[in-house]
């Protein structure tokens, strides 16, 4: 451990005249240089201080407890050195290590998400970061960060996750039996006109911003604790089912880096996936757990509706249905299960469509009914196409009647429509609610793999995450060069896996129950009081700063204690900087 820091009164003149602080040395640089904790003016106004009731106590506080952590697991996953291994370029700017740079740029997404420009006045500068390193931070600016993700090669990015991945499986219980797979996208605010980033293209965003380019990120984590196991940052306008077929052989190739075997494995990804090619091949590679659209399996549907069966999953009853059958010449376990929340969804939407539906129709009758009075005349036959392509886009074959007739005023119709309430009664019965999932694991039973798949969600949660503005988020993200896009996506995974393995630890070491989010809002409260303790009356003059944590409630306490935060500076053998 480092000796209790001690300050000193040093002093520095300006203008003709003597001033005196209470200083603290730490690197700037990667040299050691005075750190000033609190200016003392001149002489005078100290003798002053002096022989009154003594110098006044001193606070300044910072936040701690998340810092601490994350800098304690960064250490013994080897992160820095993990990236200094793979840099070709200039090492050393303003004293960091291009790997010391990258790793506190990862864990200011874990915090507090911030640009880069925003990282020190924002974010690091309120925290006991540099305390802990023992280094200024004040020049880690926005084009430091910029310059030092320049020198990390892209193509060096999937060595790096895989050395820091085995690390973490050495290190800790990560168990790597079921795999998660699935992807998603991230809109960003790219000038339209920017041709010089071939990541960022337009295509279908899940949060509805289809103006907006946006960049793909795959992942693959683990379904115990959700360690993203494998990332790709992949171009906006590229399909689920793509990606993930040019990506499989790279997730076959990294499960064998790090078990060596993928037989005792199982893969599952859903059926944005699918495709009867890849499916075959993820058959013929690895055990894995999909799912199929009901509009595929028709006659399936019909034959597990005659034949469901009750079983019990985490409390909840469930219908289901299992068989072993070929799909697409391949020798499969099918098992069709209702899904009451995907039911109560479907309904909803159904209903919301009817309505919109018939708020158009209405529409559409009102302005038939009376004549046209100039321009082309109505005929029944483009009225017929118009009303049929509308109702077909909007809800489900057969579910609305119609039918329109002539007025007898020139080119006037009557449109009658309905529900047909026998077909909506169907729907709801016997086709909503239904998924149908796809498995080789024949020796398994339907529970396990009905659980299996409902692990899908937790990756689903993942991406929920890195959205989330407040911690572990992937925006904002301003970078506008595919180079810097895919170097950003990768700190942000770095960013992810370090949440949860502190996340983990909590669980196991502090019984912690609640979220990631709420782990870390109760880490960043845990937080570091730097005292200037007044002198005592026989070193008048003798200054000494003081560092302990601030009085805590019971339960962050018994946080703190549990995973080990202290106030005490252990050595950091993290190589920041040359020194270090």
């Amino acid at each position: 451990m480092y000796t209790q820091p001690m300050a000193t009164i040093q002093k520095r003149v300006s203008r003709g005249r003597t001033y005196w602080s209470i200083v603290e040395s730490r690197r700037v640089n990667g040299k050691p240089r005075p750190v000033i904790l609190e200016y003392l003016g001149t002489a005078e106004a100290l003798l002053k201080r002096l022989q009154q009731d003594g110098v006044s106590r001193k606070v300044r506080s910072y936040s701690h407890g998340s810092v601490s952590l994350v800098l304690r697991i960064a250490e013994e996953l080897h992160i820095v050195q993990a990236i200094n291994r793979q840099i070709k370029g200039k090492q050393i700017r303003d004293g960091f290590t291009v790997g010391g740079s990258l790793l506190l740029a990862a864990m200011g997404r874990i915090c507090q998400p911030t640009s880069k420009r925003g990282w020190y006045e924002g974010w690091a500068r309120h925290t006991s970061l540099s305390y802990l390193i023992g280094m200024s931070l004040k020049k880690l600016d926005s084009q430091h960060f910029w310059n030092q993700m320049d020198t990390l090669d892209q193509e060096a990015i999937p060595s790096i996750e895989e050395e820091v991945i085995k690390m973490l499986i050495e290190k800790q219980n990560i168990t790597l039996d079921t795999l998660l797979c699935d992807t998603s996208n991230f809109f960003t605010y790219l000038d339209s006109a920017n041709e010089q980033c071939r990541v960022a293209q337009r295509g279908y965003n899940k949060q509805k911003r289809m103006d907006l380019k946006q960049f793909g990120l795959f992942l693959v984590v683990s379904r115990q604790d959700q360690i993203p196991l494998l990332h790709k940052v992949y171009q906006g306008n590229l399909s689920d089912k793509t990606i993930f077929q040019e990506q499989f052989k790279d997730v076959v190739k990294r499960l064998k880096a790090l078990c060596g075997s993928v037989e005792d494995m199982t893969v599952v990804f859903d059926q944005g996936n699918n495709s009867k090619k890849i499916v075959q091949e993820v058959n013929n590679t690895v055990s894995f757990i999909g799912s199929v659209s009901p509009y595929q399996q028709r006659p399936l549907l019909e034959e597990a509706n005659r034949s469901m069966s009750t079983i019990t999953l985490k409390g909840r009853r469930v219908d289901c249905y299992r068989v072993r059958t070929l799909l697409w010449q391949m020798d499969l376990t099918l098992i069709v299960y209702i899904s009451e929340k995907l039911r109560q969804g479907q309904s909803r939407g159904l209903e919301q469509s009817i309505k919109k539906l018939f708020g158009k129709l209405s529409k559409l009758q009102e302005n038939i009914r009376v004549p046209t009075q100039r321009g082309k005349k109505r005929t029944p036959e483009e009225l017929e196409k118009k009303i049929t392509t509308l109702i077909a886009s909007s809800v489900p074959e057969g579910l609305i009647g119609w039918q329109i007739h002539s007025r007898g005023k020139g080119d006037a119709f009557e449109l009658n429509y309905w529900i047909n309430h026998q077909q909506l009664e169907f729907l709801k019965d016997q086709w909503f609610g239904r998924r149908i999932l796809m498995t080789n694991r024949h020796q398994w039973s339907t529970e396990e793999i009905i659980l299996a798949y409902w692990g899908q969600h937790k990756v689903e949660y993942i991406f929920k995450n890195l959205k989330n503005p407040f911690h572990l988020s992937l925006r904002p993200q301003y970078h506008w060069t595919d180079h810097k896009i895919e170097v950003h996506g990768f700190l942000c995974v770095l960013a992810f896996l370090l949440g949860m393995v502190a996340y983990k630890r909590a669980q196991e070491q502090a019984h912690f129950r609640g979220s990631v989010h709420t782990l870390l809002e109760h880490l960043s409260s845990i937080r570091l009081a730097t005292l200037i303790e007044n002198p005592s009356e026989k070193t008048k003059g003798t200054y000494k700063a003081t560092y302990c944590l601030e009085h805590m409630d019971e339960d962050l306490q018994a946080l703190a204690d549990a995973l080990g935060i202290s106030h005490k500076r252990d050595k950091i053998t993290i190589p920041f900087s040359v020194y270090t």
